[in-house]
């Protein structure tokens, strides 16, 4: 050890700057420890800048790759969206399509009928004509059609007619009659039929739940997981999003408020019954800002975003329970 210290003693180290010819050489001495500690400074700092640098790469490509894939997934969600409503929009023209035929429908029968009644009328006056001429007695006919009525029309001014071909117009009459009616009133039934089912096909889309509840981060999936609190393995039956309390909560999709209030660990609560079998659970908010028995449409804001019951920090509990079974939102949620 006495021999290192003398050799740094002993030995320095001279460092000489030359400006240029006119002026003269610069020196200075130092001892050869100090020049080593120098060194040694000069290579942490070296290496320090190196880390860095290299740390700063790395990150700045993790941030590059995030970026993508939020860049896809924005542009995923826009498809969904966009192509949401254009199903919207065809469905909506396809049941304004077929109320105009309903409608067109409706009027034709009104006027068919419209011209039956008057050919009936027609026919009675000229029963009666016939009678009073011929002091027959033929009955008035119940059913009647515009074409039977010409027939009349033409054996009466020829003066030709008899029961016989009087009954057979009226058998034929009631047939055509019958035929028209029935075809009306099956036309009537289809239309009726496809606008009931698209309507209820609307009420459908309308009331399942995929309209996402908030904004924020996912922070915890759905399934099996070790619990932020009790930090046991258990069952999660929903998914955590993650927000700044006072965040807004929307509706997943239209339905009835069956419940809100305080439920234990799940704070403030509110719970939506949708039909079809689903229901959804928003948690552990702030305020809410709906009661039992509303109904809600599906984006309407219900509640703000919180930590009521027992939670680590402010997020919003979501569940969605299809026949009482509780299923990952993720699977449903546009």
């Amino acid at each position: 050890m006495n021999k290192f210290k003398e050799f740094f003693n002993q030995h320095k180290v001279t460092v000489m700057v030359i400006p240029n010819a006119k002026k003269s050489i610069k020196q200075w001495k130092f001892n050869l420890s100090i020049a080593f500690i120098i060194l040694v400074g000069l290579i942490v700092v070296n290496l320090t800048l190196l880390i860095d640098t290299v740390s700063s790469r790395a990150e700045a490509v993790t941030l590059s790759s995030e970026n993508h894939e939020l860049s896809e997934s924005l542009i995923q969600t826009q498809d969904k969206i966009n192509s949401l409503l254009s199903i919207n929009s065809s469905s909506a023209d396809e049941v304004e399509h077929l109320k105009t035929s309903l409608h067109n429908s409706s009027e034709f029968l009104k006027t068919r009928l419209e011209e039956m009644e008057k050919a009936e009328n027609y026919i009675s006056q000229l029963v009666v004509m016939f009678n009073e001429e011929t002091k027959s007695d033929l009955p008035v006919p119940v059913s009647r059609s515009y074409t039977r009525t010409l027939d009349v029309e033409s054996e009466l001014s020829e003066q030709i007619i008899s029961e016989d071909q009087l009954l057979f117009d009226e058998i034929e009459a009631l047939i055509v009659n019958d035929e028209i009616g029935a075809l009306i009133n099956e036309s009537s039934d289809t239309y009726s039929d496809l606008v009931t089912q698209l309507e209820s096909q609307l009420t459908y889309l309308d009331s399942r739940p995929d309209f996402f509840p908030t904004k924020g981060k996912i922070s915890s999936d759905f399934g099996f997981r070790r619990h932020p609190v009790t930090g046991q393995r258990s069952m999660h039956n929903g998914i955590d999003i993650s927000n700044s309390s006072g965040t807004a909560i929307w509706a997943a999709g239209t339905g009835v408020v069956t419940f809100e209030g305080y439920d234990g660990n799940y704070g403030k609560v509110i719970i939506i019954d949708h039909g079809y079998g689903y229901e959804t659970v928003y948690a552990h908010l702030s305020r809410i800002s709906v009661e039992e028995g509303d109904t809600v449409q599906k984006g309407d804001q219900i509640g703000k975003m919180g930590s009521t019951g027992r939670t680590t920090g402010p997020h919003l509990h979501f569940e969605i329970r299809y026949n009482g079974d509780s299923v990952d939102p993720l699977n449903i949620l546009q």
